[in-house]
C-alpha cells in the first residue's frame, strides 16, 4: 500500500475539508498511510478523523507561507503522493515540491471554476501562478468536466475528472436520527429545504422569490446555514410577504435529518465546483431542483434526468420545478442509487488509479 499526503489550509467546515476527510477514510479504509497536512491544525472536523490518518501543522501564518515547511514536510517523510486541494494550496504544493527534489509524486485539484470564483485581485492572480505551476505537477484533476473545461482556459495541461467522494452511508444514518421541527411533523404541510452559506453565490434570493412565487399555500421552506446576508435574506422574505412561511434555523448539527425528510431540495447557486449537497439530499432519497449553473449539478442530475434545471437567477422557472417534483416526485430509490455512484469506495478508487497508476493494484 501508498503513503499518501493531502495538503489543505485547515479543517474548518467546508465543501473542499469534506471532501478531504472522506478521501482521507476512503484510503485508511484501503489500507494507505495518510497524512493529512494543514497549513494550519484546526477545524472542527479534526474531531472525527479516522485515527490511522496523522494530521500534520506546518504552523504557517498563510497559505503564501507554507511553501517553505511543506518543502521540509516532503524531504522528512517523502511520501509516495502530494495531493493538494484548491489553486492557492495547489501553487504552493508546486513550489514546495519543486524545492524538495525528492521523488514524491504531486497531484493538483481544482474544486471550483476558475472563471466564475476569481472575483478578486489575489484570485485572479493565484490563477495566473496556478497557469505557471500546474504544468510541473504530473497530474492535474478536476472535480467535473465543467471545472476541467473552465481550467483549461487558463492552464495548458492534460485534466484528469474525478467527481468528489460523498459518504452516503453516513448521510443515510443522520438523516433516520430525530429532529425537531413542527413543520415536518405536519402532513397537510409540503417543505421544501435548502442549506449553504447565506453569501451571493448560493442564490438564496432566487429561491425566496421562487417560493413566494409558488401556487401551494401549504408550502413551507426551511433555510439552513449563515452567512453575510442573513439579515438581508431575512429582510427579503419580510418583503415578499413569506416570512410567516420561511424558516431559518441557522447552523445545523445535522442537517441530513432536514433533508431526509423534506419533500424538496433546492439548489440555487450562481455556481459550484460540483454541487456536494445535491447528492446528500439525492443519497436520502429527496427530490431536487438545481439551477443549472457551472459546474456540476447537469453532470449530477444527468442533464435534468435525476431532477429538473432551471436557468441561474430565474425564480419563475424555479418555482415551475419546486411545483413539478412537489406534484409528482421521482422515485426515490432511483434517486438513492444515483447518491450511491459517488460513494467513498467508488471514488477512492478512481483517487488511486491517478496516485498510483500501473504501479498499484487491488488486493
Amino acid at each position: 500500500m501508498g503513503h499518501v499526503a493531502v495538503f489543505l489550509t485547515s479543517m474548518k467546515i467546508g465543501g473542499a475539508q469534506r471532501v478531504a476527510f472522506n478521501l482521507c477514510s476512503g484510503l485508511v479504509e484501503n489500507g494507505h498511510a495518510v497524512d493529512l497536512v494543514l497549513v494550519e491544525a484546526e477545524g472542527d472536523l479534526l474531531e472525527d478523523l479516522p485515527p490511522e490518518v496523522s494530521v500534520v501543522g506546518l504552523d504557517a501564518s498563510q497559505v503564501t507561507t507554507s511553501a517553505l515547511p511543506l518543502r521540509r514536510y516532503l524531504e522528512g517523510r517523502e511520501p509516495d503522493v502530494l495531493y493538494a486541494m484548491m489553486t492557492e494550496i495547489n501553487v504552493a504544493a508546486v513550489a514546495a515540491h519543486r524545492l524538495a527534489r525528492v521523488g514524491t509524486r504531486l497531484v493538483v485539484s481544482e474544486h471550483n471554476t476558475p472563471s466564475a470564483s476569481a472575483d478578486g485581485i489575489k484570485d485572479r492572480l493565484a490563477l495566473r501562478l496556478a497557469a505557471l505551476a500546474y504544468p510541473h505537477a504530473d497530474r492535474t484533476v478536476a472535480v467535473s468536466h465543467g471545472v476541467s473545461e473552465d481550467l483549461r482556459r487558463f492552464v495548458d495541461v492534460d485534466v484528469t475528472v474525478i467527481h468528489n467522494p460523498v459518504d452516503v452511508d453516513r448521510i443515510r444514518r443522520r438523516a433516520a436520527e430525530p429532529m425537531d421541527h413542527d413543520w415536518f411533523d405536519d402532513p397537510s404541510l409540503s417543505v421544501v429545504t435548502s442549506a449553504g452559506r447565506h453569501v451571493p453565490q448560493k442564490g438564496f434570493d432566487t429561491l425566496l422569490r421562487a417560493f413566494a412565487a409558488l401556487a401551494d399555500d401549504d408550502a413551507r421552506l426551511v433555510l439552513l446555514g449563515e452567512g453575510e446576508q442573513r439579515a438581508s435574506l431575512r429582510e427579503l422574505a419580510d418583503d415578499l410577504g413569506i416570512d410567516d412561511r420561511v424558516a431559518f434555523p441557522g447552523f445545523v448539527d445535522n442537517p441530513f435529518a432536514y433533508m431526509g425528510r423534506a419533500d424538496a431540495f433546492v439548489l440555487s447557486s450562481w455556481y459550484e465546483g460540483f454541487g456536494n449537497v445535491l447528492i446528500e439530499a439525492m443519497a436520502c432519497g429527496t427530490p431536487v431542483v438545481s439551477t443549472d449553473c457551472p459546474s456540476g449539478p447537469s453532470e449530477i442530475l444527468e442533464d435534468g434526468a435525476y431532477g429538473p434545471l432551471v436557468p441561474v437567477k430565474e425564480p419563475d422557472r424555479m418555482a415551475g420545478a419546486i411545483d413539478e417534483v412537489l406534484r409528482e416526485p421521482p422515485d426515490s430509490e432511483a434517486l438513492s442509487a444515483r447518491a450511491d455512484e459517488f460513494s467513498i469506495p467508488m471514488v477512492t478508487s478512481a483517487y488511486e488509479d491517478v496516485f498510483f497508476g500501473d504501479e498499484y493494484s487491488r488486493q
